[in-house]
Order: C-alpha cells, then structure tokens, then sequence
C-alpha cells in the first residue's frame, strides 16, 4: 500500500535510502567488537580466533600474534633464524611493523593498525586480516605471501550450474550461493568444495600428502589452490606407534608428546602399562 502512494521521485529516494541503510548495517556487523578481556594479536588488534584462518596464536614476552598477520605484513622481514623470535621474525621489527601500521586505516573496520596492503597496482586499501577476510580479501601463502583487497583478488570461472546444483565433495553439503566461499578443483572442473572443507583438509594433509581428493592430482590442485589463497604448511608427520600392542599409532603433536618422549601406548594398552609403572606418554 506504501508503495502506491509513492511518487517515482520518492521511489526513488526511499530506493537509495534502503540501500545505503543495508551497506552501513552490513559495516556495523563488521566493526562492532567486544571489548577483550585477553591477550590480543598486536598486528590486528583481534583476540586467538580460529587458527585455520588466522594461523597459530604466538605468545612470548608480553608480545602476542597471530601466525598468518606475521607473515602476511607488507612491512615486516624475517631476519632471524626460524629458531628465534617468533619463526624467524624478531619482537624488535614485529614492533616496528605494529607502529607502521597504526597509521594506516583499514578499509573495512575504518580504524587504524592495518598491517596488510593490496598488493594491486594503484590500489591504497589497508586491512586487518579478520577485516579483510571478512570482506572477501584474499591472502597468498608461497612466493612474495602477497594479499588482495575483495576487487582485485585471484578469481575463477566457477559455473554457475554447479553452485546449488551439487555438493560439496568433502562435507556433502550444499555450497554457498557466495562463490567467494567457493573453490573449484582445476583437474576436475565440475568438482567445486567449500574453501572453509578445502583448508580443513589442507591442514590436516600437509604439503607432502596434499592432493585432489577426487582425482588425486598432486601438481595442478596444489598450484591451484595455492593461488586462491589456500595455506598448505610445510611439515611432515611422525607417527608412533603403541609400545605395547604395535598396532595402534598416534602423531606426536595429536598426542601433546614431548620431544623427548620416545614410547607412546594407546587407549587399549594404556591401563596395563600403568599397571607396570609406564604410563602413556613415559620417557
């Protein structure tokens, strides 16, 4: 009834109105923020989060960073060692890097302490990591570890019949109607997962067991995925097997084993070795 009272002019006020009221309600979401009652990352000012997008949270003399904003800091060298500092970038540069950033405003969020710089020709947008992955920035793990603001990330051609249509192969739920929360395979083109499953799976599989989990191609999907800004790490796991039985095994991280741990039992042989005085996880 609103609508026939309307005018074209006015119809075409309120029609600006609604969709300026949606773009700073979508910015408030964004910005808004509980105070925290923790340890901060001092180069995106945000709480631990989720360490499949924001890397591991590094702690060490009352400095505290998220994994990812190290490495994908415009600024910031890695001088060290990987034993020092934090993987090789030292507290000295990381501060260094922290009051660079306190002058550059994020795009997203509008406040100050935006580490990360589109990489782009010509383009100035500053961003936090949070900010930017909220807003569909896209950040490169290999190479130069350059980062795009949402208009000028890597994109691909993901048909649209495949969104909606099919499912995820690794969740077998419905993908999202948002193809930035897409990602499709390059050796099977009709094969397209979530980019939430496909990190997942990347963290889990490492760079040396990481492959097409429908084809299981090991050159194209890695170069893939490694352009649309999937992080694979570097690392290879070492199993140990039950001291006592043999036939069950664990990795030593899942396990929360020390360096110099040398015997392990599983949860089968574990009440029998401590009946001997072993005990899981005994030197």
């Amino acid at each position: 009834m609103l609508q026939g009272m309307l005018t074209g002019s006015s119809k075409t006020t309120l029609y600006l109105f609604l969709l300026l009221y949606r773009k700073s309600a979508k910015t408030r979401r964004v910005t808004q923020r509980k105070p925290s009652s923790g340890p901060v990352c001092l180069l995106c000012l945000r709480e631990p989060g989720d360490p499949d997008k924001l890397g591991e949270f590094l702690q060490k003399d009352n400095l505290s960073v998220h994994y990812f904003c190290l490495i994908l800091s415009s600024k910031l060298p890695q001088r060290g060692q990987s034993n020092r500092g934090f993987h090789g970038f030292l507290p000295e540069d990381i501060k260094k890097e922290a009051a660079r950033a306190s002058r550059k405003i994020c795009f997203v969020c509008k406040k100050k302490g935006a580490a990360i710089k589109c990489q782009k020709d010509q383009c100035i947008k500053n961003f936090h990591l949070p900010c930017g992955q909220e807003r569909g920035c896209l950040s490169q793990f290999f190479g130069e570890y350059k980062s795009f603001c949402e208009k000028h990330r890597p994109t691909q051609d993901i048909q649209q019949g495949n969104v909606g249509e099919e499912s995820c192969v690794l969740c077998c739920e419905e993908l999202s109607q948002a193809s930035v929360e897409n990602i499709q395979s390059p050796c099977c083109s009709q094969t397209v997962y979530h980019r939430t499953c496909i990190q997942k799976y990347a963290h889990t599989s490492a760079k040396h067991f990481f492959k097409c989990p429908h084809c299981n191609n090991r050159e194209e999907f890695p170069q893939e995925m490694l352009r649309m800004g999937i992080h694979i790490p570097d690392r290879r796991w070492s199993l140990i097997l039950c001291a006592t039985c043999g036939s069950h095994g664990t990795h030593r991280d899942c396990s929360f084993l020390r360096s110099n741990n040398k015997k392990w039992e599983c949860e089968e042989c574990a009440p029998s070795a401590e009946a001997t005085g072993l005990g899981e996880g005994a030197v």
